[in-house]
């Protein structure tokens, strides 16, 4: 068949959006060559396409099944079919164990089988607020990418940085599946079951303070202040004044017979002997 005719489509991709963008062209060139298309004839990639990202292109080529399929009979969809969502972007897998001994590859099987195109692998203790792996991970999702794990604790050691992990992603557009849990945010199930982890951890944070407020009530009405307790009383002050006054003492010793230390003797009795002498009380 003769050459195609790309000169009516502009093949610019936006700074960002290029995913839908792509998607889009996709979509016109299938428009603009459907005779070709109806006939079972493929679209040969264009040269401005042939130098898009791999994304771009598969984006590209999914605008184009899609307007095929929309063009197509209506067909009575097969249960076991899988379905297709027009804003499906790229499944990325996040995979971390907490030493260097421990093997990535069991999950690293178990992500690979969910279809992720891309996997990051991190080697750090989960309590590790700085985890380069997981950072690049997210620098390297666009809106439409799904992150994957394969269990909840390997992207999150507590309720709530899991909770500000996952709202993080959802605020660009990014969803979150975690395999073993079968919690995909992508669907309106999972979505429902992470406001669900919200709002008990907003309740256990309500229980927390008001636990907190009524320990401090409860001593408060024995006596009882809040705050770190003194390390030197009345009485300790004035034996420590009483031992100062011997100058063969010295203030190491009277700190040891108080058992503190100097320093904190020093910040009851700020300038030491020479504050006790008679023109300086």
């Amino acid at each position: 068949m003769p050459d195609l005719d790309f000169r009516d489509i502009d093949f610019s991709l936006p700074a960002h959006g290029r995913l839908a963008a792509a998607r889009d062209i996709g979509r016109r060139c299938a428009q603009r060559f459907a005779d070709r298309l109806a006939a079972g004839f493929p679209i040969p990639i264009p040269e401005a396409v042939a130098g898009w990202t791999p994304r771009c292109r598969a984006a590209w080529q999914a605008g184009i099944d899609e307007s095929l399929r929309s063009s197509s009979p209506k067909e009575s969809p097969s249960l076991n079919a899988p379905v297709a969502s027009p804003t499906a972007g790229m499944l990325v897998g996040y995979a971390r164990v907490s030493t260097q001994e421990q093997n990535l590859q069991p999950q690293l099987d178990v992500l690979t089988q969910a279809g992720c195109q891309k996997q990051f692998l991190e080697k750090a203790s989960g309590a590790q607020r700085d985890r380069p792996e997981l950072a690049r991970a997210l620098e390297y999702m666009r809106p439409g990418d799904t992150l994957v794990v394969w269990k909840l604790d390997r992207l999150a050691r507590s309720l709530k940085q899991l909770i500000e992990t996952v709202e993080t992603l959802d605020a660009r557009g990014i969803g979150f599946r975690s395999l073993t849990e079968a919690i995909d945010t992508t669907s309106a199930g999972g979505k429902l079951v992470f406001h669900l982890f919200g709002a008990l951890a907003e309740f256990e944070r309500a229980m927390i303070r008001e636990r907190t407020r009524a320990g401090l009530a409860s001593a408060r009405s024995r006596g009882r202040v809040g705050g770190r307790p003194r390390s030197l009383g009345t009485d300790d002050l004035e034996m420590a004044k009483t031992l100062l006054a011997n100058p063969e003492i010295t203030v190491e010793q009277v700190a040891a017979r108080l058992r503190v230390a100097p320093s904190t003797l020093y910040r009851y009795l700020p300038g030491g002997r020479a504050a006790l002498e008679p023109g300086n009380r």
